[in-house]
C-alpha cells in the first residue's frame, strides 16, 4: 500500500464518508494534481487506509463516475482513473469546492504554525551533516521541472528540516497534518513559475537555518506554508508546496 495512504482513517468522519473522500479527489483534480489519466488506489487500499468499509469507497467511486470526473475498467489494466474533465465540469461543483476548501483552512493555518517551529529549531538544534542534507535536497527540489517529482523532492525537503528539528512530537503533528490535508493526494497545483517561488523559499530558508538563526528561518517556513497552499484554500492562486 501507497505510503502516503498510511494513518489516514483518523481524519475522515463518518457522517457523510463517501462525499468527503469523493471531494478530497475533486479538489486534486480541481487544481491539477490528479491530472487526466492517473490511476487511482485500488478501492481496498483505500478503503484500508481510511479506515472505511470498500461500500463506502465504492459510493464515492460512484457519485465521481456519474459526474463524469473518472473512468472505472475492468479487466487487466483496469482500476479507476482520472477522466478528462472539462472547466465547464468543475463550475458544476465550485460551491462544493469551495465549501470543502474553506474546511481546510484551520488544518492549513495550523501547519504553518508547526513548519514555523520545526524551522526555528532546525536553525538552533541542526548539525553540520543535516544542514548539508537540507541544502542538497532543497537544491534537488530546485532542479525538478514535472509535478510528481517536484512535490516528492518537496516532501524529503521538509522531512529533512523536520529531523534537523530534533523534535519527534513537531514532526509527528506536522506529518498528522498533511495527512489530514492531503487524505493522500497532493492538493497544490503546480506550474513553472510556482516551483521557482517555492525553490526561492527553500534557498532562503536553509540560509538562516545555516546562520542560526531561528527568528528569520521560523518566519520564512511560515510564510513559504501560508503562500504556497493557503492560498489554494479559499480558491486563490496557490503555488508548490
Amino acid at each position: 500500500m501507497d505510503d502516503g495512504l498510511n494513518g489516514l482513517g483518523e481524519i475522515v468522519a463518518t457522517q457523510s464518508t463517501p462525499q468527503q473522500i469523493a471531494d478530497h479527489i475533486l479538489s486534486a483534480i480541481a487544481v491539477g494534481a490528479l491530472p487526466e489519466g492517473t490511476a487511482l488506489p485500488p478501492e481496498r487500499e483505500l478503503a484500508a487506509a481510511l479506515g472505511v468499509s470498500r461500500s463506502s469507497v465504492r459510493a464515492a467511486l460512484d457519485r465521481l463516475q456519474r459526474g463524469g470526473f473518472v473512468d472505472r475498467r475492468r479487466g487487466r489494466g483496469g482500476g479507476t482513473f482520472i477522466a478528462l474533465v472539462s472547466p465547464a465540469g468543475l463550475r458544476g461543483v465550485a460551491d462544493r469546492l469551495e465549501s470543502f476548501r474553506h474546511g481546510q483552512r484551520g488544518a492549513l493555518e495550523a501547519r504553518a504554525l508547526v513548519q514555523n517551529g520545526i524551522a526555528r529549531l532546525a536553525a538552533q538544534r541542526r548539525t553540520d551533516e543535516e544542514l548539508a542534507l537540507v541544502r542538497r535536497l532543497a537544491a534537488d527540489y530546485a532542479a525538478q521541472h514535472e509535478a510528481g517529482p517536484a512535490r516528492a523532492a518537496d516532501a524529503r525537503f521538509h522531512a529533512a528540516l523536520a529531523r534537523a528539528a530534533h523534535n519527534e512530537e513537531l514532526a509527528a503533528i506536522a506529518g498528522g497534518l498533511d495527512l489530514r490535508i492531503n487524505t493522500g493526494f497532493r492538493h497544490d497545483p503546480f506550474s513553472a513559475e510556482l516551483a521557482r517561488r517555492a525553490a526561492l523559499d527553500h534557498a532562503g530558508i536553509v540560509e538562516a537555518v545555516a546562520a542560526g538563526d531561528a527568528e528569520r528561518a521560523g518566519s520564512l517556513c511560515e510564510e513559504h506554508f501560508r503562500t504556497t497552499t493557503m492560498l489554494t484554500a479559499p480558491g486563490g492562486s496557490g503555488a508548490a508546496g
